[in-house]
C-alpha cells in the first residue's frame, strides 16, 4: 500500500511548515477583525493593539508561506504540486517570479501581499481611522487566506474542497502508479511555466496590476468603516488620496497590459476588449467616477451616497472580475481565462458576502447622512461632475454587463441545461458603437467643467456670455484642428470626425485652464493634465486603431502562393531574397535559435524615387517551441518605433515541418532518397542540376553539428549548379558518432529543391570498426617517441581523466596519457585497473585514422605500452542519399501593420495616469500644510 511506502528523496518540512503558515494566516486574520470591531464599539485601544498585533501576525505567516513556495520553486521540489505545475529544470532564474503568480494560489497570494502592505502602511499612519478600515480589509483578507485551505469536508455523500493548498504534495493531489513507487521524486520533471508568460513584462505587470485591485478595497473600506463608526462625512478626505492612488496604480498596471499584449501577443495592437481586458478596467472607470463624487462631497457636501456607492461597485467589481477569470467560465471566450479549479463556490461567495456586507453598512448608516432639500445648479461644477460620474458608470455597465454574458448563460442553463445563449462574437465593433459616445460626452464635460466653480448659482449674463465665447473659440480651434488631422488620418464616418473634435476640444480647453493656473492655482493642475491626457489618447486610438493600415499586401503577387483570405494581410519571403511591397524592399535575412525562441532578422528598406533607397532598418519577431521543440507554442511580434507611429511584424507561419514535429516527419517519409556513390572530384547528374564532390572533411562545419571532444565526424562539400549555370550552391551534409549515437546532419538546397544526408556507408568507409582493426604495440618512456606508419607521437605527461565516456567507480585506479602529434593535436587514451582487472579507453586522430591505447603499464621499468592501428582508408569513397523536388525550408510568411500615431495613444496614458499621481501629492500636501 502506498501509505506504508517511505518515500525517498521528498522535502517534507517546507510542505509541513508552508501548511502551519496557511492556518495561521487564515486564523490570525479573522481574529484581527473580531478584535478590530470590538475597538469600534468599545473605542479601546487595547483592542486596536490586539487587532493590530493579529494582522501583523496574518502578515508574517502569509510572507513566511510566500517565501517557502518560492524556496520550493528555487530547489525545483517536484515533490510539490504547485511547484511541478509551474517551474522546469530549463527555466531561468528571471521567470521564476513569473512562474510564482502563473497559478491561481500564486496570484491570490501575491495580492494578499499588496493587502498585507497596505494594511501595516494604515496600521501605522491611519490614527483614529485604523480600526473601523482595517475591519473591512481584514475581512477580505480572511476570504482570501480560505482560498488556500485545501480543506476537504466530507458530510455524507457530500463532499468540498475549501480552498486549494499551494504547498500540497503532487502525490496527495493524484492518484497514479508511479507514487507507488519509493523513488518517485528522481522520476519528476516539471511542467514549466506557460511560453506566453515568458516575457519581462509578465515581472513586472502582474505585481502592479495586483497593487491596483489591492488598493480599491481602501477607498471602499473608508468609507464602509465611516458608515460603520456613524461618521458619515470625515472619511471623504483620507478616501480621496487612496483612491487618487488606487485609480493611478490600477491605470497603470492595465497599461503595462497593454504594452504586454502589443509586444508579446500576435494580435497587432494594445487592446482587444477581451473579456478579461474589460473587467480590469471596469473597477477603474468606477474609481474615476467616484473620485470625481467624492470631490463633489468635499467641496459642496453633497454626492456622499454616490461616493460610496462608487467605491463599493469599483472594489466588488475587483472581485467579480476575479471569479470571471479564475472560475474558468470565460474559457471559450477570453484567451487570458484561468480554468476552472474548484473554487468556484468560493469565489461565489466572495462576490456576494462583500457586495452584501456593503449594502447592509450602507442601509444601517447612510440614513444619517445630511440632505439637501434644493438640487444642484446647471451652473455648478458639481453638477456636470456628477453627470460626468454617471456617464462613466453607465460605460461600466455596458462593459461589465456584456462580459458578464457567459455568467448569464450559465445561470438560465441552470432550468434549462439546453439553453445556448449568447456571447460577443465581434467584440471590437460592439464596444466602440457605445463608448465612442461616452468618451465624446466625457471629452465635452471635461472641457466645459473645468471652468465652473463649486456651489456656483445662476451666471450673471456677462460672466454668461464671457464663458460662452470662450468656449466658443476653444471650438473653433479645435474644428481646425481637426481639419489639420484630417489631412493625415482618415475618419471614415461622421461619428469619428465628432471624436476627434471632441478630443481637440478637450486638450484645448484644459491646455488653456492649464496656463491659467500656472499664475492662479497651480495646485489644481492635475486634472487638466488627467483631461489633457485623455483627449491625446483618443486622438492616438483614432490614429493607431481607425488608420491601421497592413503593409504586407501584395495580393497580385501572392496570387497563387497564399490563401485568398491571406491576400491582403500577409506576404511569403524567401530568404535573402528582397521583396517590394508598398514602398518597402522587405528581406528575410536569416534566423538564429537560442533557448527555444528563434528570432528572424528582417530588414526593411523604404524606396524614394529621388534620394533612392534610404534608412534600413530590422525587426526581429520570433516563435518559441515547446520545451521538446515538437512544435511552436507561441509566436511573438517585434515593432519598430518611429515618432510618427510604429511597424509592427509578426511570423504569421512557417513551412509545416518547421512548426510541427509530426509534419516533419510525415515529409521526410514522404521523400524518395536515392543512394548515390562518389569520390573527390566525382560529378553527379541530377534532372535539372549537377554536383561535384570537392573534399571531404574531418572536422565538419555544418552549423548543426556542434563538435565535442571524442566526437568521430565527417562532412563532404558538395558543389550544386543547375544547368541554366545561375544557381551555384554548396551542401556540406554531415554525419557524427556521439557516445554511440550516429548522427546524420543534412543539408538542403532550396533553390535547386534537393536535400542530401550522408549515408551510413560513409562513415564506414572513413572509421574502420575494432574487428577490423590491425593494432601494433610500442613501448616507451616517458618522454619517449613513437614512429607509425611514417608519423611520430611523444608521450608528454599524464593527468586526470576528463573522457566523457569514462564513468568513474569506486575503487577505480585511473590513468590518462598525453601524447602529441606531428600536427600538434593531443591524443588521451586512458588505462583504468578495476577490480584488479585492466581496461582501456582508446582516442583517436580522425584525420590520419590513427587508432590508439594504453595498454599496459610497467612500474618497475616504468614503461607504457601503446598499442596503434590505422583505419583502411584505400578508398575515398562516400555515400550520399538524395532526394529531389523537396519543399522549401528558407521561406517564411510575414505580416506588417503600421500603425500611425501610435505615441499619441502611450503619451495621453501616460499623461492621464500622471494627473492621478500629481492630484495625490497636491491632496498629501494640503493635508501637511
Amino acid at each position: 500500500m502506498r501509505e506504508e511506502l517511505s518515500y525517498i528523496g521528498e522535502h517534507l518540512l517546507p510542505g509541513q511548515i508552508g501548511q502551519f503558515c496557511v492556518v495561521l494566516s487564515f486564523v490570525a486574520a479573522l481574529y484581527s477583525v473580531w478584535a478590530y470591531r470590538k475597538a469600534v464599539k468599545t473605542n479601546l485601544k487595547s483592542w486596536s493593539r490586539l487587532g493590530a498585533f493579529s494582522y501583523c501576525l496574518h502578515g508574517m505567516a502569509t510572507f513566511a508561506l510566500i517565501g517557502i513556495i518560492f524556496y520550493m520553486m528555487i530547489n525545483k521540489y517536484y515533490e510539490y504540486a504547485y511547484v511541478q505545475a509551474h517551474v522546469s529544470d530549463d527555466l531561468p532564474m528571471r521567470y521564476i517570479f513569473s512562474a510564482f503568480w502563473e497559478g491561481q494560489e500564486g496570484s491570490f497570494l501575491l495580492w494578499m501581499f499588496w493587502h498585507i502592505v497596505l494594511g501595516f502602511i494604515l496600521i501605522r499612519k491611519a490614527g483614529e481611522w485604523e480600526a473601523p478600515v482595517m475591519i473591512f480589509i481584514g475581512l477580505i483578507q480572511a476570504i482570501m487566506a480560505s482560498m488556500l485551505l485545501g480543506i476537504h469536508i466530507e458530510i455524507g455523500d457530500f463532499v468540498y474542497r475549501l480552498g486549494s493548498n499551494p504547498v500540497l504534495l503532487l502525490r496527495d493531489s493524484m492518484d497514479i502508479p508511479l507514487f507507488e513507487k519509493a523513488d518517485y521524486v528522481s522520476l519528476l520533471t516539471g511542467t514549466g511555466l506557460n511560453v506566453l508568460l515568458q516575457n519581462y513584462w509578465m515581472t513586472i505587470h502582474p505585481p502592479t496590476l495586483f497593487l491596483g485591485f489591492a488598493s480599491s478595497v481602501v477607498p471602499f473600506a473608508y468609507a464602509a468603516g465611516g458608515f460603520y463608526a456613524g461618521r458619515s462625512t470625515e472619511w471623504l478626505k483620507p478616501a480621496l488620496r487612496w483612491a487618487l492612488f488606487s485609480g493611478g496604480i490600477l491605470g497603470v498596471g492595465i497599461l503595462m497590459g497593454s504594452a504586454w499584449a502589443y509586444e508579446a501577443l500576435s494580435f497587432g495592437g494594445y487592446w482587444a476588449w477581451d473579456p478579461v481586458e474589460n473587467m480590469s478596467l471596469v473597477p477603474w472607470i468606477i474609481m474615476v467616477a467616484g473620485i470625481h463624487t467624492n470631490l463633489i462631497a468635499q467641496a459642496t457636501g453633497r454626492a456622499i451616497k454616490s461616493t460610496y456607492i462608487y467605491y463599493a461597485i469599483s472594489f466588488v467589481g475587483v472581485l467579480y472580475s476575479t471569479y470571471l477569470t479564475r472560475s474558468g467560465i470565460l474559457g471559450d471566450t477570453s484567451a487570458h481565462a484561468f480554468t476552472e479549479m474548484g473554487l468556484e463556490p468560493q469565489l461565489i461567495f466572495m462576490v456576494l458576502f462583500s457586495a452584501l456586507v456593503a449594502a447592509v453598512v450602507y442601509l444601517k448608516s447612510s440614513k444619517v447622512i445630511p440632505k439637501f432639500k434644493s438640487e444642484e445648479s446647471i451652473y455648478s461644477r458639481e453638477f456636470w461632475m456628477f453627470i460626468g460620474a454617471l456617464v462613466l458608470l453607465f460605460s461600466g455597465v455596458i462593459i461589465g454587463g456584456s462580459t458578464s454574458l457567459p455568467v448569464l448563460n450559465a445561470i438560465m442553463r441552470i432550468n434549462d441545461p439546453e439553453f445556448v445563449g449568447t456571447v460577443i462574437s465581434e467584440p471590437i465593433p460592439h464596444y466602440n458603437k457605445f463608448q465612442i459616445w461616452i468618451a465624446i460626452l466625457i471629452m465635452v464635460l471635461s472641457a466645459k467643467t473645468v471652468f465652473l466653480r463649486y456651489k456656483s448659482k445662476a451666471l450673471t449674463k456677462k460672466k454668461t456670455m464671457s464663458l460662452a465665447m470662450t468656449q466658443v473659440s476653444y471650438a473653433l480651434i479645435a474644428v481646425v484642428l481637426t481639419f489639420i488631422l484630417s489631412l493625415w488620418l482618415d475618419y471614415f464616418h461622421w461619428k469619428y470626425v465628432l471624436l476627434a473634435f471632441a478630443s481637440c476640444y478637450t486638450v484645448v480647453a484644459n491646455s488653456a485652464y492649464l496656463v491659467s493656473l500656472t499664475k492662479a492655482s497651480p495646485r489644481m493642475a492635475a486634472a487638466a493634465v488627467s483631461h489633457i491626457g485623455f483627449g491625446i489618447m483618443v486622438i492616438g486610438i483614432i490614429a493607431s486603431g481607425l488608420n491601421e493600415k497592413t503593409l504586407t499586401t501584395n495580393p497580385f503577387a501572392m496570387k497563387g502562393i497564399l490563401k485568398d483570405k491571406d491576400l491582403a494581410s500577409v506576404v511569403t519571403l524567401i530568404k535573402d531574397e528582397p521583396f517590394f511591397v508598398n514602398d518597402y524592399w522587405i528581406t528575410y535575412q536569416g534566423d538564429t535559435i537560442v533557448d527555444k525562441t528563434r528570432t528572424f532578422k528582417i530588414q526593411f528598406e523604404r524606396e524614394d524615387s529621388l534620394k533612392g533607397n534610404v534608412d534600413p532598418f530590422h525587426v526581429y519577431p520570433n516563435v518559441m517551441y515547446t520545451k521538446d521543440y515538437s512544435k511552436i507554442a507561441t509566436t511573438n511580434p517585434d515593432a519598430k518605433h518611429f515618432l510618427s507611429g510604429d511597424i509592427f511584424t509578426t511570423v504569421a507561419s512557417l513551412p509545416k515541418a518547421q512548426m510541427d514535429v509530426k509534419f516533419a516527419k510525415e515529409e521526410e517519409d514522404s521523400l524518395s532518397y536515392v543512394p548515390y556513390t562518389l569520390q573527390l572530384r566525382d560529378t553527379l547528374f541530377l534532372t535539372e542540376s549537377y554536383g561535384i564532390l570537392e573534399s571531404i572533411s574531418f572536422d565538419p562545419t555544418h552549423p548543426d553539428y556542434l563538435a565535442h571532444e571524442n566526437d568521430l565526424g565527417i562532412s563532404a562539400k558538395i558543389r550544386f549548379k543547375n544547368l541554366k549555370g545561375d544557381v551555384d550552391e554548396v551542401a556540406e551534409p554531415a554525419i557524427g558518432v556521439r557516445e554511440n549515437h550516429l548522427y546524420q546532419y543534412h543539408a538542403q538546397l532550396n533553390d535547386l529543391k534537393v536535400k542530401i544526408k550522408l549515408n551510413e556507408q560513409s562513415f564506414d568507409n572513413f572509421f574502420s570498426t575494432e574487428e577490423r582493426l590491425d593494432y601494433v604495440s610500442y613501448q616507451v618512456p616517458l618522454g619517449g617517441n613513437i614512429d607509425f606508419e611514417g608519423r611520430r607521437y611523444t608521450l608528454l605527461r599524464f593527468e586526470k581523466i576528463d573522457n566523457p565516456n569514462y564513468k568513474h567507480q569506486e575503487n577505480d585506479i585511473p590513468i590518462q596519457a598525453v601524447l602529441s602529434s606531428e600536427s600538434g593535436d593531443l591524443l588521451k587514451p586512458v588505462y583504468v585497473i578495476r577490480d584488479g582487472r585492466p581496461f582501456n579507453l582508446k582516442d583517436y586522430e580522425p584525420t590520419q585514422g590513427v587508432h590508439i591505447r594504453l595498454v599496459n603499464i610497467d612500474p618497475d621499468k616504468e614503461l607504457f605500452t601503446f598499442a596503434l592501428a590505422r583505419d583502411d582508408r584505400s578508398t575515398q569513397e562516400i555515400v550520399i542519399d538524395l532526394a529531389e523536388d523537396v519543399t522549401r525550408t528558407d521561406v517564411i510568411v510575414l505580416e506588417a501593420l503600421i500603425f500611425p500615431g501610435i505615441n499619441l495613444f502611450w503619451a495621453g496614458s501616460i499623461l492621464m495616469l500622471l494627473g492621478f499621481f500629481l492630484a495625490l501629492i497636491n491632496k498629501r500636501r494640503s493635508s501637511h500644510g
